[in-house]
């Protein structure tokens, strides 16, 4: 008889970048910088896991059942009446907390990932549409436009209608990549929205709607140099630079240097200037402008994921298979549950 194993596998999940200038709540850009989630079936009590947290910047996260990545967990079984496994997760965090990059979205998303394969083993399936609504419950503040693209990859519109998410993957091109700042300060997404006026003058929304289809048009067509007045914003940016007065600076010299157009990243601190080559220099010259205001921070260079949210290395807990059979491409969903890319929100 083939041994028994329980059930192991391991969960990636995406940074992002939302808004990118004027898509305020409405657009987001999956990124390769990866929280990875290694769930096993054990342990005593379904309510009460093993958490181990890896990497410094995991440091201040919680491993108990308040765990942001338990409680996604943990909702999926409660939506649907079933009783969780108790689990040992190992979390493997690459993503800062309070630096506009998605972190907490990659917990929420993870969670519900997590769940869904448990289920699957089980029979049982969630739609493509459960899992985006599930973790978007779940991410600590709701927004559409962080999960999304952490479950889909690419770049994502989003928006909501009557109540259901509609999420729209489009093609973000092979030639651009991000050049991320992230300054030595977090910015708190609540306290960023505190500063938001109640509503907005009519020309500065007609504003943000030409650049976002600027913006899109901008990167579907090649027309790469339209992206600086893309992502020009009066929605959001103007009011969270309270927070960052060293902000518009940094992004000036961010298209100095030969970036097509920068922005703050989500709710901030981090910021993403977009660009096809000269990448050190834009960062060097992103770090240099922060330094004369007195900011310090760390940079890097990232190119868009295309994935999403993905399962790898699942290991079953009935019968040992021929390790050809194992799921190990791990920039897929397994085979038994793919995510096809313009399938939400049909």
């Amino acid at each position: 008889m083939a041994p028994v194993f329980p059930v192991a596998f391991t969960v990636l999940v995406p940074a992002t970048s939302a808004n990118l200038g004027p898509g305020f709540d409405s657009l987001g850009l999956a990124l390769q910088l990866y929280n990875r989630f290694e769930v096993v079936e054990g342990g005593d009590d379904p309510q009460h896991p093993v958490i181990q947290i890896e990497g410094s910047l995991g440091a201040g996260l919680p491993t108990g059942p308040e765990n942001l990545f338990f409680r996604a967990f943990s909702s999926v079984f409660a939506s649907k009446g079933i009783e969780p496994p108790a689990v040992r997760i190992r979390m493997f965090i690459q993503i800062p907390a309070g630096a506009g990059l998605g972190s907490s979205a990659t917990a929420a998303v993870g969670g519900v990932v997590a769940a869904s394969e448990f289920l699957r083993l089980r029979g049982l399936m969630l739609s493509e549409q459960e899992v985006l609504e599930l973790a978007v419950a779940n991410e600590q503040g709701n927004h559409p436009d962080n999960v999304a693209p952490a479950l889909l990859g690419g770049l994502v519109a989003t928006t909501v209608k009557d109540g259901k998410i509609h999420a729209v993957k489009t093609p973000f091109p092979d030639a651009l990549k991000a050049v991320i700042f992230t300054p030595s300060f977090s910015m708190d997404t609540l306290a960023g929205r505190k500063l938001l006026p109640p509503s907005y003058p009519k020309d500065d929304v007609t504003f943000n709607t030409g650049r976002v289809a600027l913006l899109l048009s901008a990167l579907q067509t090649g027309r790469y140099e339209l992206i600086g007045e893309a992502m020009q914003d009066r929605l959001h940016q103007p009011y969270r630079q309270a927070l960052f007065p060293a902000m518009p600076d940094i992004i000036k010299a961010a298209v100095a240097a030969g970036a097509y157009g920068a922005s703050l990243s989500g709710g901030g601190s981090s910021l993403i200037a977009l660009a096809s080559s000269r990448f050190q220099e834009i960062l060097r010259a992103m770090q240099e402008a922060a330094r004369a205001r007195g900011v310090e921070g760390t940079g890097m260079i990232l190119r868009a994921d295309k994935h999403g949210a993905r399962v790898i290395n699942p290991r079953h807990h009935r019968v040992r298979r021929p390790r050809a059979r194992y799921y190990e491409d791990q920039f897929c969903w397994s085979p038994a549950r793919p995510l096809k890319e313009g399938s939400l929100g049909r």
